[in-house]
Order: C-alpha cells, then sequence, then structure tokens
C-alpha cells in the first residue's frame, strides 16, 4: 500500500493516540471495517501515555541541543542565536510531561477508589494500615 506523505502522518497520529504501530492501527481498523465493528479508540490512559511519550522524546532531544549550544560558546564565546527558542521548546515538553503525568496519577487514583475494598475482595497487602482488620477494614471496637 502506498501512501502520500500526509496520508502516513494522519495515520502515524491516529495510530499514536489508539496506542498502536502504524501497521497495527491499519490492521485493526481494516478487520473492523472487514466485520463491520468499531475501530480501535483511544482510552484517555492511553492518549496520555503517547502524549507523555512524546513530551519525553523532545525533552531527550533537548539534552543534545545543550551540547550543541556549550560547545559552540566554547568555540565562540557567545550562546547560539536558537539557544532561547530551545528552551522555549522544551519547557513546552516539559509541561506535556506535567500534564500527562498528573492525567495518568489522578486515572490512578480514581481507579483505585473504585477499588479499593469490595465485600468479598481481599485488600491489597501492603494497603493494610495499623489498627486495620486483615481486609484493610477498620476493626470494631
Amino acid at each position: 500500500m502506498r501512501l502520500a506523505d500526509e496520508e502516513l502522518a494522519v495515520i502515524e497520529l491516529a495510530a499514536g493516540r489508539a496506542g498502536l504501530t502504524p501497521t497495527g492501527y491499519v490492521g485493526a481498523v481494516a478487520l473492523a471495517a472487514a466485520d463491520g465493528t468499531v475501530p480501535p479508540v483511544p482510552s484517555q490512559s492511553r492518549q496520555a501515555l503517547g502524549e507523555l511519550m512524546a513530551a519525553r522524546a523532545q525533552v531527550r532531544r533537548f539534552g543534545g541541543n545543550v551540547n550543541q549550544a556549550v560547545a559552540a560558546l566554547h568555540s565562540t564565546g557567545g550562546a547560539p542565536e536558537w539557544l532561547g527558542q530551545a528552551v522555549q521548546l522544551t519547557a513546552r515538553a516539559v509541561a506535556r510531561v506535567d500534564a500527562a503525568a498528573e492525567l495518568l496519577m489522578r486515572r490512578r487514583r480514581d481507579r483505585e477508589g473504585r477499588a479499593a475494598w469490595q465485600p468479598g475482595r481481599r485488600a491489597d497487602p501492603l494497603s493494610v494500615r495499623d489498627g486495620a482488620g486483615a481486609a484493610g477494614r477498620p476493626r470494631a471496637a
């Protein structure tokens, strides 16, 4: 299958949102179309994870920019003209990492809150605190 660059970019973006490789996404969408079912839809957690991974890659690239800036500083005595823009891009990437991490933590807390204790279900042994019974519930007085 041949795609224009713009078409491939659209598929890569959708695949990233769904937490799949482009090839896996195309296969899943094709199968869903053939079966008449719903194609893969990204969960909010997968979206946040994808955002976190993309921002992490940007932050990692900044390390290379810092090395280049230091080399230029040593050779010319001045900071390169692009350094300010690189710092701004990195600040935005770090903000994206923070937002994605916060979303993932919030989702985890929400899931743990719903799954904390249910009748007939044993609590996580690591969550049992002093004064709690074997199932993680407070002991009767």
